[in-house]
């Protein structure tokens, strides 16, 4: 039996997310087209959330990968000169492609089949077929068009990678999910000066146009705090659901007019106080690093059958994460921090994605060979791994829960 037990990476973005943005960035135009005296307050329902008590796994907890998964399977993406990718920062799974973002080290789009044939890098430059230094990608599955932020605007391609057009925007964000009839925007602090008030709010709702409708949703930490790892947004059969760090709710989009608070996950026997949200970054990693709290930083993903929530802990250098998959059918809970590997299921990978029942994630080829240069025999058995080496790009790993 091979322990493994699952660290956190966290990160500390301490360039642009931190710097303001000037009124300068922005024409007289674009600003008074806005009309942002039309803008109006969502409406932010309550009435139905579900309490989700994670209290239970709020110490260190180990289960078998025997009891979770039921079903593996690996897909290794083709490596070649020009389809390297560095990090897999965003996985998009359609029924026939992957949309990799690799925003934080290679600053690149990829597109691969499903079977993990190569398709094409967006090409990276100032050009306006390019793109440079990409912050987000989403996907149109109704006009089948790759969309990526990136340079103040979105370019859109199609599911083969041949551009079709570029849209400038009058604001900056995060993320963003596309909509019936528009966008769901996830703001950043200190990014978007022009909108006065507006500024204030973590969550845009606009038209195809960018004109916002409605926003919402004021940001509850300190402009001074830019700890932590992208606030994450999810879409399953239409249904567009978003969450923020630190924080304790998961939202799940109504209409233009309306936003459901989904879940309200308690985890309050040691969950980080309100209080620390007003420091600064340094402060709050200080603070982590010497108390044993628990934070949540927005990782929620679903499939049609289960859903996963992840939890953090910095305690005494420990840095581990408390992953937690609950049942849509029965809410049954289970989760830990530490996982147990076996040779039936070697390998494991938290998900960046999903797609139908699968939960899908990325493994790198170094941990993989660390595996097979200790059972050789898998190697000479699996002709899946031929070519693999500690170059060789990521691999896809696709699993289904019990």
């Amino acid at each position: 039996m091979k322990k493994v037990s699952f660290i956190l990476s966290i990160f500390l973005f301490l360039g642009c997310s931190s710097k303001k943005e000037h009124n300068s960035n922005f024409s007289m135009d674009q600003i008074e087209q806005l009309q942002l005296s039309n803008v109006k307050p969502i409406n932010i329902l309550d009435k139905d959330k579900l309490l989700l008590d994670f209290n239970v796994f709020l110490t260190e907890k180990e289960i078998s990968i025997n009891e979770l998964v039921d079903n593996v399977k690996l897909i290794p993406l083709q490596t070649t000169e020009e389809s390297l990718i560095a990090e897999v920062n965003k996985l998009i799974c359609t029924e026939h492609h992957y949309f990799i973002l690799d925003s934080d080290i290679g600053k690149n789009v990829f597109i691969f089949s499903s079977e993990g044939t190569f398709i094409k890098r967006i090409p990276t430059g100032q050009g306006p077929e390019e793109i440079y230094n990409p912050g987000d990608i989403a996907i149109d599955e109704e006009q089948n068009h790759l969309i990526v932020y990136n340079r103040k605007g979105l370019s859109y391609y199609d599911y083969k990678g041949n551009f079709i057009k570029r849209e400038l925007l009058p604001f900056n964000f995060k993320n963003f999910r596309i909509i019936p009839d528009g966008f769901l925007f996830i703001i950043a602090p200190n990014q978007n000066n022009h909108l006065k008030e507006l500024s204030k709010m973590q969550v845009l709702i606009t038209d195809r146009n960018f004109r916002i409708i409605t926003a919402g949703l004021p940001f509850h930490y300190s402009e001074n705090i830019s700890y932590g790892i992208t606030d994450y947004t999810s879409s399953l059969m239409n249904e567009t659901n978003f969450a923020f760090k630190f924080s304790n709710k998961i939202y799940q989009y109504v209409d233009t007019l309306s936003i459901q608070e989904k879940y309200q996950l308690d985890f309050s026997d040691k969950e980080l106080p309100d209080q620390y949200l007003g420091i600064s970054s340094n402060d709050i990693f200080d603070t982590l690093k010497n108390n044993d709290f628990y934070y949540f930083m927005g990782n929620y993903i679903k499939n049609d059958t289960h859903e996963y929530f992840a939890l953090y802990n910095r305690y005494n250098k420990k840095r581990f994460q408390t992953f937690i998959f609950r049942d849509k059918e029965s809410g049954k809970l289970i989760g830990g921090n530490k996982i147990t590997l076996n040779d039936s299921i070697p390998f494991f990978s938290y998900p960046l994605t999903a797609y139908k029942n699968e939960f899908i994630g990325a493994i790198s080829p170094q941990a993989i060979n660390h595996y097979l240069s200790e059972n050789e025999e898998k190697r000479k058995n699996n002709t899946l791994f031929d070519q693999l080496d500690s170059d060789s790009n990521p691999i896809v790993i696709k699993y289904t829960l019990k």
